[in-house]
């Protein structure tokens, strides 16, 4: 073999060897058993980025963040030992933006979008909002348009340009730029050589809404012009392979969508995850069409994932913030901090917000952390049991509660308040979950599987609204055959059987 082919054989088979480090996503697990929220914190839009100190920073809107007064935005950082001891204060209140609520002369108030840090400066994005009930979109969507870029070199403590200057010249006028999110590489912007990342920084758009925008499209600048502000410097993906330079083009009016999506694509910041090198989105929507501002009758949380950051995008299953017995969740961002591979799996934070808007530590107005699995391997199908089935065998003073308007399943559980009550489920399977209730009114249960305790589970929760249908207890990868799963209330405290999932 000569050496032009050896040579071209050794790069071809290296080219496979980093296509096949890439490895697809196939499933977004929310692990609502392990809900984080601050409840210091007052307001939304939370999308903390990782910062060349090795903490975590973020902007709160309509709300006082961990301060005392309320703003259109203000200016947090994160510190403490380890994710679970993180906690919150106040950098700045930036004041200059306004009261919470204030408005200009076009009747627009100010928000944040995007955050992140690159090369050691703070940057977000900053557009006039105008909020659904005001901005006569027929959908009552959020408006969001006049972005531009502002910049802080000293840890967020002072901030250029100003808002005078981004009101009267914004750096992307009108909406197709109108609600940027960073992807998010890692500290300080990160060092990643895919796709040029080390090179350029990268952001997506939706179509200028806050809230169900109807696709998006992708920018980038030189990592070496950002902190010029300059929307010259930033380039547009037009189609093709991204990483040639002609696949982007300083017109944005001939930006290419790299999702569409109408009315679902709520803005966001993406996330690369090195263990995977794959990129995951989390957009969201309202469902039914809102009616009144800002009372949403489900909202869905979709997700997406790509090789590239210009794609193709494609939609894995999401999931509705129904685990709620009451409220709503929205706004959501992924995190580049604390991501963590298990196995075959990687974990990722998604942070979140919810309403109604109260002030008070068990409220939903606050910076929620949902920790989310992402499966690389095909889930086994499950069925889900009923409280009621009878497959299960209740011994002692269990009462069946229906048309509870929880959201359980099927709308019922069986309940109990004595100690000592049990209930055993009989199965056939690899694997079981139990699904449950967490919430101040509840206690704790001792679960036995096969005879064998496998330990005490914790449903009580102070300062939270009621979760329902939680995974509170999974046992996965069993002999395939018969099993039994045995649920012992502890104490005095409530414990709620609302279904099982088992795993053929």
């Amino acid at each position: 073999m000569n050496i032009f082919i050896r040579c071209f054989v050794v790069w071809c088979a290296a080219c496979v060897a980093a296509r096949a480090e890439s490895t697809p996503i196939v499933a977004v697990l929310p692990e609502i058993n392990q809900l984080q929220k601050w409840n210091a914190m007052h307001g939304d839009s939370a999308d903390p980025f990782w910062a060349d100190d090795d903490l975590l920073y973020h902007f709160t809107c309509d709300g006082r963040g961990f301060g005392k007064a309320q703003r259109n935005f203000c200016f947090n950082k994160l510190t403490g030992p380890d994710l679970l001891h993180l906690k919150g204060e106040l950098v700045h209140a930036m004041d200059e933006y306004g009261k919470a609520g204030a408005k200009a002369a076009d009747g627009s108030n100010w928000k944040v979008c995007g955050q992140e840090c690159i090369d050691d400066v703070f940057y977000t994005f900053v557009a006039c909002n105008q909020y659904g009930k005001d901005s006569k979109d027929p959908l009552m969507r959020q408006t969001s348009y006049n972005g531009s870029l502002i910049k802080s070199t000293d840890r967020g403590r002072t901030w250029t340009r100003n808002a005078q200057e981004n009101y009267a010249q914004p750096m992307w006028p009108g909406g197709r730029f109108g609600a940027p999110g960073f992807i998010h590489y890692g500290r300080n912007g990160g060092q990643v050589t895919q796709d040029q990342a080390n090179q350029f920084v990268y952001a997506i758009s939706n179509n200028g809404f806050w809230n169900g925008g109807d696709d998006f499209i992708l920018g980038r600048c030189r990592r070496a012009d950002l902190a010029k502000l300059n929307a010259g410097d930033w380039s547009y993906f037009a189609g093709g392979d991204g990483n040639t330079a002609d696949a982007w083009t300083a017109d944005i009016a001939k930006a290419k969508a790299i999702l569409v999506a109408p009315a679902k694509l709520g803005w966001t910041a993406p996330v690369f995850v090195p263990a995977l090198n794959r990129y995951l989105l989390v957009s969201w929507y309202v469902t039914p069409t809102l009616k009144k501002w800002f009372e949403p009758g489900v909202v869905i949380y979709e997700f997406f994932e790509a090789e590239h950051p210009w794609g193709p995008w494609r939609m894995l299953p999401g999931f509705s913030d129904r685990f709620l017995a009451s409220g709503h969740m929205y706004g959501p961002n992924l995190c580049a901090k604390f991501q963590e591979r298990r196995g075959d799996d990687v974990q990722v934070d998604l942070y979140t917000s919810g309403c109604p808007f109260q002030d008070k530590p068990d409220g939903l107005y606050k910076m929620w952390r949902i920790p989310l699995t992402l499966k690389t391997k095909p889930l086994p199908p499950a069925t889900l049991v009923n409280d009621d089935d009878p497959a299960i065998r209740y011994t002692g003073n269990w009462v069946a509660s229906r048309k509870r308007k929880f959201h359980n399943h099927q709308d019922d559980v069986h309940a109990s308040q004595t100690a000592g009550d049990a209930a055993e489920f009989a199965f056939t399977g690899t694997g079981v979950e139990w699904l449950a209730e967490k919430f101040s009114d509840q206690g704790s249960a001792e679960v036995f599987l096969d005879g064998q305790s496998r330990g005490t589970v914790q449903l009580k929760q102070q300062d939270f609204p009621r979760l329902v249908q939680v995974r509170v207890f999974s046992a996965q990868q069993l002999p395939a055959g018969r099993h039994t799963l045995k649920i012992v209330n502890a104490g005095a405290d409530f414990v709620a059987i609302d279904a099982f999932a088992v795993t053929k």
